[in-house]
């Protein structure tokens, strides 16, 4: 009995833990989608075919870009630690992907896109590819957790709904790249934007924002994953 109810604490505790993180995460990731949206709906600029690095230049919700990305940065460390809580494995891969995105996220924030002559070249180059490391860095958090919880029956269903969201999420980032291209090296690459043409009616800002939304529910999708497997445990 003694050990029963050792088990049994430790294993409250642990899904207090879980509660505990996934409440952080889901406030964190919350409100970085929060701003964002509110960021568009006051900003003069297009919600569709200006890209969202842009609205650190906006006229009206100054500083709500950066204050996004850095929520967006907490919440992500938060659901790795709802990962853990949860007893699943994390393995390095995934920390240093998770690490990646969160540096990314940032210097994303802290370093503007060059939109103004007065923002250095660095400071643009900087945000390019520190957004482009936290793109491909979310999937790949999210293929780890995939490949750690294989063969692990109760998970079974939720582990094929966030293998969609991955899959969903790789397409539109590889949408998002192609239209990037197409869009930037017209002029020295006229065969592939010849073969790219297609994506011309598609504005970049517009894919770029299903991009982050993938990414959001993908983020999401991994506190299901953590709430299902100390549920399991539970019951074990």
């Amino acid at each position: 009995m003694g050990q029963l109810g050792t088990k049994a604490a430790t294993t409250e505790v642990a899904s207090a833990r879980v509660h505990t993180w996934t409440l952080a995460a889901t406030a964190a990731l919350g409100w970085a989608l929060f701003t964002l949206t509110i960021l568009h709906a006051i900003s003069s600029f297009d919600p569709i075919a200006d890209p969202i690095s842009r609205y650190a230049f906006t006229d009206t919700g100054q500083g709500m870009l950066e204050a996004s990305l850095l929520s967006f940065a907490v919440g992500l460390v938060a659901v790795r630690g709802a990962l853990l809580a949860a007893g699943l494995a994390v393995s390095r891969t995934a920390t240093i992907l998770i690490v990646v995105a969160t540096t990314g996220l940032v210097a994303a924030a802290l370093f503007p896109a060059t939109f103004t002559e007065d923002i250095d070249p660095v400071s643009g180059l900087i945000h390019q590819y520190a957004s482009l490391l936290t793109f491909l860095s979310l999937p790949g958090i999210a293929v780890c957790l995939l490949d750690s919880t294989r063969g692990v029956e109760e998970l079974r269903r939720t582990r094929r709904m966030l293998a969609r969201l991955v899959w969903a999420a790789l397409g539109g980032l590889v949408l998002f790249g192609l239209s990037y291209l197409a869009d930037n090296l017209a002029l020295g690459f006229a065969p592939l934007t010849a073969a790219l043409s297609l994506l011309d009616a598609v504005p970049v800002g517009l894919l770029q924002r299903v991009v982050f939304v993938l990414d959001f529910l993908l983020l999401a999708g991994l506190l299901v994953l953590a709430h299902r497997a100390a549920r399991s445990t539970a019951r074990a």
